[in-house]
């Protein structure tokens, strides 16, 4: 049985991996796209907690050494941010490929 585009329907040929050659529908989402939907989520989380004060959070309990938790408060910010800044880039790297894919297609 061959596999079909779920937005025109059309037979899709073997090498069709990315993108429907037809309509240009994309078929998969890479696994960058993936990570970086997660890392932005979970920035999101740290924004919330930064939100909320690092130092509320029960760093220095005694769960983490003083001088890690003294650093991760300090340093919250730039955390909140990283994940941020990693998952948007994962995500645009992802979006890039999608692209030139369907440019390779459409060229085709």
């Amino acid at each position: 049985m061959a596999r079909r585009c779920p937005e025109c329907y059309t037979e899709l040929p073997d090498d069709a991996v990315w993108v429907c050659p037809h309509c240009g529908y994309t078929l998969r989402l890479p696994g960058t796209a993936k990570a970086g939907i997660v890392l932005m989520v979970i920035g999101l989380g740290l924004l919330g907690a930064y939100v909320y004060g690092p130092m509320n959070l029960g760093l220095n309990s005694g769960f983490l050494p003083t001088d890690i938790a003294n650093l991760l408060i300090a340093e919250f910010p730039l955390l909140v941010l990283g994940a941020f800044g990693l998952g948007a880039f994962l995500a645009a790297a992802a979006a890039l490929k999608i692209r030139s894919e369907q440019a390779r297609v459409a060229a085709a």
